[in-house]
């Protein structure tokens, strides 16, 4: 049996949560999905029913409650998007379009099994190093479409005929076409602005 490897369990989690944008949260006897965005200090916001918000045991299933889901226990704390974290509400809007409910969620990982393997919910908060990089960087990318167009096609085998990148982390770039969020990750991290540039203009 090789050894198990807790960092590699870890790294392949958090690249996992970041390629998907949409989940299944069952709370009670329901089981509701949702679509959620991870902000760059990695707060992770959903637009929340009202009974979400009740003190209950909650799992959250990544990207669906199926056999080999990511299975998360979560608690969820509430925001008014006219307070000082509207830019959650916001973010979510810019990823999503118009929220399903009226109330907002930040959503705390208390613990998660990914593969059978067991991890700590904070192993997972990654603030992105490209933060403060990420406007400029989508606004410069979202002038080029076309190129867009190619690395979507190339990277995520996936025709979007208007993308616009709306997210951008060392593990790749979000992209949002008129049928949800499109993933691009490119073969080695980004690991400064320029990389994300070259990845889209650059491509080979």
């Amino acid at each position: 049996m090789e050894p198990y490897d807790e960092q590699c369990v870890v790294d392949e989690a958090w690249k996992f949560l970041r390629g998907n944008t949409t989940g299944a949260i069952r709370f009670g006897d329901h089981v509701q999905k949702v679509a959620y965005v991870i902000c760059p200090d990695s707060t992770m916001i959903i637009s929340a029913m009202v009974a979400m918000l009740q003190p209950q045991d909650m799992v959250m299933y990544i990207p669906d409650y199926a056999e080999d889901c990511m299975e998360m226990h979560v608690t969820l704390e509430q925001f008014v998007e006219e307070g000082e974290d509207g830019q959650y509400a916001d973010r979510w809007q810019v990823y999503h379009g118009e929220p399903p409910d009226v109330q907002w969620a930040k959503v705390s990982i208390d613990a998660v099994r990914f593969h059978e393997m067991f991890v700590e919910g904070e192993s997972l908060m990654h603030e992105n190093v490209l933060a403060n990089h990420e406007s400029s960087l989508c606004k410069q990318v979202n002038e080029n479409t076309q190129s867009l167009i190619d690395v979507c096609k190339r990277h995520a085998h996936v025709e979007v005929e208007s993308p616009m990148m709306v997210g951008v982390d060392p593990l790749g770039i979000d992209v949002r076409a008129r049928f949800g969020i499109v993933r691009v990750e490119p073969a080695a991290k980004f690991e400064q602005a320029s990389d994300v540039l070259n990845f889209v203009d650059c491509d080979s």
